[in-house]
Formats: structure tokens, sequence, C-alpha cells
């Protein structure tokens, strides 16, 4: 069960700095809405990063395919093709405040435009994946001028976008609280469920309750359940891997 060291981007490695940067953007996301276009990898990584923190996300993207992905890597709890029956769903949970995350299959150009017209505030409005699916930026700046004076944070994890309105800028300062807190990320492989499941143990055991990785070594067992080959990526000092390892 040796580490090793994260060289590429995957589906749990774009989750895990997701997750840890909305942490580092917010303590509490319960009851909070995260307002997402694009639904490829990144937008995947936010919706299931949302739920991990208790968040309900909606995530907007025309493409049947990304869709049906994004259902399937358990990404989205639902997909839907109307802002109204989005909006239904997402109404009853907030409410609630437990955590869903909802695919509008819709051109985001209608979406936004409806979702505006209705007076939706999310507490976080992102950009995912612009390279694959193209937001007008007019429409995109029109929403940010309204969302933003209203607290609305509004963040970027795909740096191509940065210079469309004035976001929080995500990786510099997801680097900066690796570094501040000592943390690396690693990858450790399995050859079976069986050690699979017991690292996920030690590892629930080891991080403490009210840290906030505590929340991604509990749902990362059910999240990446079926990812092959059998991995667990995590962020831990050298210290923690140490006693991993003992």
């Amino acid at each position: 069960m040796p580490p090793e060291t994260i060289l590429t981007d995957n589906p749990q490695i774009l989750t895990l700095r997701t997750y840890t940067t909305l942490s580092l953007v917010r303590k509490e996301w319960s009851g909070s809405l995260i307002l997402c276009c694009g639904l490829g990898p990144e937008g995947s990584a936010l919706a299931m990063a949302a739920n991990i923190a208790g968040a309900t996300c909606l995530a907007i993207d025309e493409r049947p395919d990304a869709c049906r992905a994004a259902m399937r890597a358990g990404a989205c709890d639902f997909v839907v093709n109307t802002v109204d029956e989005a909006l239904r769903i997402l109404k009853n949970e907030i409410r609630q405040r437990k955590p869903i995350s909802v695919g509008l299959e819709l051109a985001s150009t209608s979406a936004l435009e409806e979702l505006l017209s209705r007076g939706l505030l999310p507490q976080l409005f992102t950009l995912c994946d612009a390279a694959e699916m193209p937001v007008d930026e007019a429409l995109y700046g029109h929403a940010v001028a309204i969302f933003q004076p209203l607290g609305c944070r509004i963040m970027h994890f795909d740096p191509s976008v940065g210079g469309l309105a004035d976001v929080l800028e995500t990786r510099n300062r997801l680097e900066a609280h690796l570094a501040e807190q000592s943390l690396s990320l690693k990858s450790f492989s399995f050859d079976s469920v069986a050690d699979l499941r017991n690292f996920d143990a030690r590892l629930q055991a080891l991080i403490p309750p009210d840290d906030a990785r505590h929340r991604w070594v509990t749902a990362a067992p059910a999240l990446f359940h079926r990812s092959r080959p059998l991995c667990r990526v995590v962020s831990l000092t050298d210290s923690e891997q140490a006693l991993l390892r003992e």
C-alpha cells in the first residue's frame, strides 16, 4: 500500500481538490445552493464535492451525454430538462438542509435567463468545463453582475475563464492551504476491495470528525466504489502517512 504522488487528474483528485476548496470558502454549506454551468469532469466533480460539503447543487448542461455520464458516475441525483422540475426538487432539499445535486439538461442561455427572471440567488456561482461547453459571455457577465452584489461568491475552477469577471481564484488558494497545513495529496492503490475497505476504516479513525477531511474520507468510499483500479486519494501530513504504514 505505498502512496504514490498524484501526477495526473482523475475523478477522485478533481473531487477532492474541489471539496477542499469549498471547505476553505465556507465551513458550513448545508442549506446553501451552488449554481454551475457545465457538467463535464469539472462540473461533475463540483456536484459531488457540493454533496460532501452538505450543499445543494444545480448544474446546467445541454449535452445529453454529459448528463448521462454524470448520473452514471453518481455526480447527479437527478437529471431534469426544465427549470420548474429542477427548482421543485431543490426547494424541498434546501428547506430541509439536505444535500442533493440536480443536472439541468438545457441550453445555458435559456436556463440562466429563466433562473435570473425567477430571482434565484445561489451562494456560489461558477463556470466549469468551459472548453467543452462555452457559455454566452454577455449573459454570464449579467448573471455575475446580479449575483455578486447580493453576496454570491463567484468562483472558477477553470483558469481559462478567469478573466471574465472578478472571481475567487482557487488553484493558488488551495496550494497555499496544503502548504500551510503540511498536507500532500496522495494516491494509495490496492489489490482487493477488502484491503481498500480496511484502509478507509483506518482513515476514518485517523482523521478527527471536526477536520474537514473527515467528510471526504467518509464519503469517498460510497462515491467511488466502482472506480478501477482500486485506489483512494487523500490529503495527509507526513506523520499521518507514517501512522498508516504501521
